[in-house]
């Protein structure tokens, strides 16, 4: 992998995207299971994340010229890293929470599913 190559605009575009789609996807889903607690909709909000990751992975790594496992792995710590940055900037105006419950351990040991989705998706879509 030559970082080099890395496009950084459409790194960040991507994962900028991926991070809208799910935080507001998210939201949505928990208001719903607010309002509605029904078992499908509890079920969703904790598919919604990792189906999101996988599908803007894919986008991304379509295009992408390298796509080995270091370029996956690279990805995977920039897309993860930020999207537990976003929270932790979003956690007291949305939430009214300090932003470090951001970073605790069972938070970061959540987002590894999201860390597989992004390896399952960039594997899928080699060419």
């Amino acid at each position: 992998m030559n970082v080099h190559n890395v496009s950084l605009k459409r790194l960040l575009g991507f994962w900028l995207a991926c991070f809208a789609v799910n935080y507001v996807s998210g939201m949505l889903l928990y208001t719903t299971y607010q309002i509605v607690p029904h078992p499908a909709i509890f079920m969703a909000m904790f598919v919604a994340a990792p189906l999101t990751y996988l599908l803007f992975t894919w986008l991304y790594f379509r295009k992408v010229t390298e796509n080995d496992w270091a370029m996956r792995f690279l990805v995977a710590a920039v897309w993860v890293g930020l999207s537990v940055v976003g929270a932790a900037i979003l956690m007291k105006p949305v939430y009214g929470y300090p932003w470090t419950i951001a970073f605790t351990p069972s938070t970061l040991r959540g987002q590894l599913i999201n860390v597989s989705a992004i390896l399952v998706a960039g594997w899928a879509s080699r060419k």
